[in-house]
């Protein structure tokens, strides 16, 4: 049973509960984003770190050997006496990665080497005609059977000084810095082809980063067919040559435990947070007096008008001013949808302190036209026990000569309340005549209406819709009018829709008329545009 009592609010929390997740989803889609790039930049950051590292490392130690070669300036190629090779092996054993330092004269052969002197000189390539360190290589080495790489300076005598550095020696120092599934590597920065590797080294396709001559970081697809970033750094000694450092993307970019037990708890506690939010605002929003409020802060009430016409000359005598909201999301809304809540809230009156306002203006050019216009206004019982309001209705009194204010029945025959008998009777000295709406619905007899101030009685549209149908409503409206004769007072026909009624009304001697037989209510835009092509009159069906 209790299930069953809570199933409504229920209903009512659960689409907020659904949005409230999909807000929390995408957090979630946001949160986990902003941490894989988190990591992937900690990951980038981390291996563009080991090949600066390792690039660095290659530098000091390529400096050594740099430094090591320029000691052998003052020596010439072409003496190479036991002084000489042990000048020469001294300078070897400072150096570990060096196996070999040779001399090559300005002819290109090979003449003496810290091992020994070679009698038969070996012909190499001539020196180039460049100062500073470069590199050559690898070369296979005849005597050691092993690959190695060449370091070499060209002196002032055109000779040129060498080092012979061991490729297992480099490629001990590149073993340590890459994955199972990445490689590292030094390579040609103009051609990218590999000298020392560690790993299956592999291009990018296309290798468009060619030639390499700063920092760069590259995630592409590589001549393997694994989707790879790779880190290259070139060296400060030697720029002809660069440090490559590449791991496969998924393991650099590893997406496990994301969300943490915790995090799965802060999500939950967002989506509660979030659920809670969103029915405390709907509430909030849909609730009468907010709404009411909205709307009158943005002026949404707006003023429709429908003619009260005299039957013989199809005058238009006067209007009845009908109050429509125009709502921006259910459009526009008739009195009966908001009035009562209007009544409720307390928010009636300053409603129909801007219908007074709208209406002045919207039909100024009528009142001054015609200052005996009637112009009504419907109000209740709070607008009658409110000084506030008395006082506006005088103030526009001046503005509309015309001003007529509608009144229910059960709003009449409140003797007892001496605050509406003394708002009527400060109201009539005032010039402003009542009219009592809906008429013979309620229960307003011959005694009330003899004591209160009031010129105009509205037979409701019910004796008139009776018409022809031979109803006791018929005789109802008879006795209305009879009554009216009476006591001296107007009665105004409302809800007039056949000729076969306006024949009716017009035996029973009722003047005014007011019904979709004439007009419908109509925006002021409308009205004064009829008005302006008719002038005061309308054309109606004839009878």
């Amino acid at each position: 049973m209790t299930s069953l009592t809570n199933l409504p609010r229920f209903n009512k929390i659960l689409p907020h509960a659904a949005i409230a997740l999909l807000i929390t989803v995408a957090i979630t889609i946001f949160f986990v984003y902003q941490q894989i790039e988190a990591r992937k930049q900690l990951q980038y950051s981390h291996l563009t770190l080991k090949a600066q590292q390792l690039s660095a490392w290659l530098d000091t130690n390529f400096s050594i050997i740099n430094n090591v070669l320029m000691e052998v300036e003052p020596l010439t190629a072409d003496t190479c006496d036991s002084e000489m090779l042990f000048e020469l092996r001294s300078l070897m054993f400072n150096v570990a990665p060096v196996v070999e330092i040779g001399m090559v004269n300005s002819a290109g052969e090979l003449i003496c080497t810290s091992w020994q002197r070679h009698h038969n000189a070996i012909k190499v390539n001539p020196p180039p005609d460049q100062y500073g360190l470069r590199f050559v290589g690898p070369l296979n080495v005849e005597y050691m059977q092993q690959p190695a790489f060449v370091l070499a300076r060209t002196l002032r005598d055109g000779s040129e000084v060498n080092a012979l550095v061991r490729i297992r020696w480099l490629k001990n120092q590149l073993k340590n810095y890459a994955s199972e599934l990445g490689f590292t590597a030094l390579i040609d920065s103009d051609t990218g082809n590999p000298i020392v590797t560690n790993g299956l080294y592999s291009h990018p396709k296309p290798a468009t980063h060619l030639p390499i001559d700063f920092d760069l970081i590259i995630q592409a697809y590589f001549q393997n067919n694994r989707e790879q970033i790779a880190v290259y750094s070139p060296l400060t000694t030697l720029p002809k040559l660069s440090i490559v450092i590449s791991d496969e993307k998924s393991i650099l970019i590893d997406n496990d435990e994301l969300i943490s037990p915790t995090g799965f708890l802060v999500l939950f506690i967002i989506w509660l947070a979030l659920t809670a939010v969103g029915y405390m605002l709907s509430n909030y929003l849909s609730d009468s007096r907010h709404q009411l409020k909205r709307a009158l802060k943005r002026d949404e009430f707006i003023n429709y008008y429908q003619p009260i016409v005299a039957h013989r000359d199809k005058k238009i005598m006067g209007v009845e001013v009908l109050m429509r909201w125009q709502h921006p999301v259910e459009g526009l809304k008739s009195p009966i949808t908001f009035i009562p809540e209007a009544i409720a809230t307390g928010y009636l009156n300053l409603m129909t302190s801007q219908q007074l306002a709208k209406c002045y203006t919207e039909l100024k050019h009528l009142i001054d036209k015609d200052p005996d216009f009637i112009v009504t206004i419907n109000i209740s019982a709070c607008h009658l026990l409110s000084q506030q309001a008395i006082t506006e209705f005088i103030r526009y009194k001046t503005r509309i000569p015309g001003l007529v204010l509608e009144v229910t029945e059960d709003v009449l025959i409140d003797e007892t309340n001496e605050s509406i008998q003394h708002a009527f009777i400060t109201l009539t000295q005032a010039g402003i005549h009542i009219a009592i709406d809906d008429f013979g619905t309620g229960y307003c007899g011959l005694s009330y209406l003899s004591q209160l101030p009031v010129t105009y009685l509205k037979a409701d549209k019910s004796f008139i819709a009776a018409i022809g149908t031979d109803g006791m409503h018929t005789h109802v409206l008879e006795m209305i009018v009879d009554l009216a004769q009476k006591l001296e007072l107007t009665v105004i026909a409302e809800g007039v829709e056949t000729t076969e009624q306006l024949d009716y009304l017009t035996q029973l001697k009722i003047e005014l008329h007011q019904g979709w037989l004439y007009s419908k209510a109509l925006p002021a835009k409308v009205l004064l545009e009829q008005i302006e092509q008719r002038g005061f009159t309308l054309s109606i069906p004839a009878s």
